[in-house]
């Protein structure tokens, strides 16, 4: 059973540090660096918002808005 973890590091200066503990542990494996993380397109982050419940009702009017929000 394989499992993996993403560490991410902020600070640069202890990279070679962290590399070298990792690389002295048994059965551990340092993975090649993705070169970019895909953004999220627009859509996608709008059906997580639907999935999540992070949507309102439709309005009509800029009215319905603003009696909706309570201004």
């Amino acid at each position: 059973m394989t499992n993996t973890l993403t560490i991410q590091i902020e600070n640069p200066a202890i990279m070679s540090s962290i590399r070298k503990v990792l690389n002295a542990l048994d059965g551990v494996r340092i993975l090649p660096q993705r070169k970019s993380v895909a953004k999220k397109r627009g859509i996608d982050e709008a059906l997580e918002d639907v999935r999540l419940g992070r949507v309102s009702d439709t309005f009509s009017t800029p009215e319905e808005v603003f009696e909706h929000l309570g201004i």
